[in-house]
């Protein structure tokens, strides 16, 4: 039945609907649902829309308040105000690590059953208020085409194979303010696709070789081996200087269409949430700014990005009433976490990732961060 339909025959039955007995209502509710598919709660809801019905006399009672409600908006801060679906699988991990760096207290058995229990929809209802207190800006790119080998470099969408590790997408995002003249600091963007793992380096313009030594920098410090690399049309990438390193180091490389930002999605959701919210949008163009950039994305930034931050990806997509797209996404988790569940990465790594993850404070990470971050500005 089409949506046409559907609406015809909600408009014939509701009249009646409303001024039937309880047993022509259930009558007319399962011919409604039986050719409609609806589910019997939303059809009620529909037949009733714009009726006048008695007022409530009881208000419903919150089954999460006080000590909790209090934890849960700690952690969301801390893990830089994720949705309910990303936060959910990461609020009892998140308050045992902070259970064992003693910032808050010991989690009694009633706390940690309400963290297990609590929605995703609940979560994003308490936190609706913060998050409209919270809004932020969006971002602005600067990317220009590059000119040279489109035609030798192969065109990739977004269709990876997720269960490989060591592909990873690239983009630079630009600190020029509100004034693109003279030289300014870029930041090197580059994200694992089957992992979320994601690393940043920051460069004095974009030139050629100084971009492909911060990929040559980058990729000394990945847990994992890098097999290929996927960017945008900018001119930093898409040069003979960057096609000769891959080629030297056995790297495949891609590109996108032009002006077709999708086709590096992955990387450019994370260009906001790992640079942007972080550096802003102001000008840095001096060598002491790059160098305190770079000291915070090789130490706090990068270790609170990867070990605690929680990531979703997308498992399939269906089409409802052939127009609606639904995506189905899997469990929330950290890039460490999905790293230590593979099987690709050799134990001796995961040993160190693990030692790595048991010595970190996400909180003294977030305070760490913050006071570098005062540094930068007032370089």
């Amino acid at each position: 039945m089409t949506t046409t339909s559907k609406r015809d025959l909600l408009k014939a039955l509701k009249a009646r609907y409303l001024k039937a007995t309880f047993e022509e209502k259930s009558q007319s509710l399962d011919e409604f649902c039986q050719n409609t598919g609806y589910n019997r709660k939303y059809a009620i809801r529909i037949l009733r829309a714009g009726h006048c019905y008695k007022a409530r006399t009881r208000a419903g009672q919150k089954k999460y308040w006080g000590e909790v409600v209090r934890l849960i908006i700690r952690i969301w801060e801390l893990l830089d105000y994720p949705c309910g679906q990303r936060l959910k699988p990461s609020l009892l991990p998140m308050a045992e690590v902070l259970g064992r760096c003693r910032e808050i207290p010991p989690l009694n058995p009633e706390i940690k059953n309400q963290l297990l229990t609590i929605g995703r929809n609940t979560l994003d209802r308490y936190l609706k208020k913060e998050r409209i207190i919270r809004r932020l800006k969006r971002g602005r790119g600067t990317t220009r085409h590059g000119s040279l080998l489109k035609s030798s470099i192969p065109i990739r969408l977004t269709n990876w194979d997720t269960a490989d590790i060591g592909f990873m997408e690239m983009d630079t995002v630009a600190h020029c303010g509100d004034n693109l003249s003279g030289q300014f600091i870029y930041s090197l963007d580059m994200v694992e696709i089957a992992t979320g793992w994601s690393e940043q380096a920051a460069v004095m313009g974009k030139g050629e070789a100084g971009v492909v030594a911060a990929i040559e920098s980058i990729k000394k410090s990945l847990p994992f081996k890098l097999k290929g690399l996927d960017s945008d049309t900018g001119s930093e990438f898409v040069n003979w200087h960057m096609v000769k390193w891959c080629r030297q180091n056995q790297l495949f490389f891609t590109r996108s269409r032009p002006d077709r930002k999708n086709d590096n999605a992955y990387v450019e959701q994370k260009n906001y949430t790992h640079i942007r919210a972080w550096l802003g949008y102001r000008r840095y163009d001096t060598s002491e700014q790059l160098r305190l950039i770079n000291d915070l994305y090789r130490n706090e930034l990068g270790l609170f990005n990867n070990f605690f931050r929680p990531v979703m990806k997308i498992q399939r997509k269906e089409k409802i009433n052939n127009s609606v797209c639904k995506k189905i996404y899997d469990l929330a988790q950290t890039p460490y976490q999905r790293l230590m569940r593979s099987k690709q990465i050799p134990p001796k790594f995961k040993n160190q990732l693990r030692q790595l993850y048991e010595s970190l404070n996400p909180v003294k990470l977030k305070e760490a961060i913050a006071l570098k971050l005062k540094r930068l500005a007032k370089a």
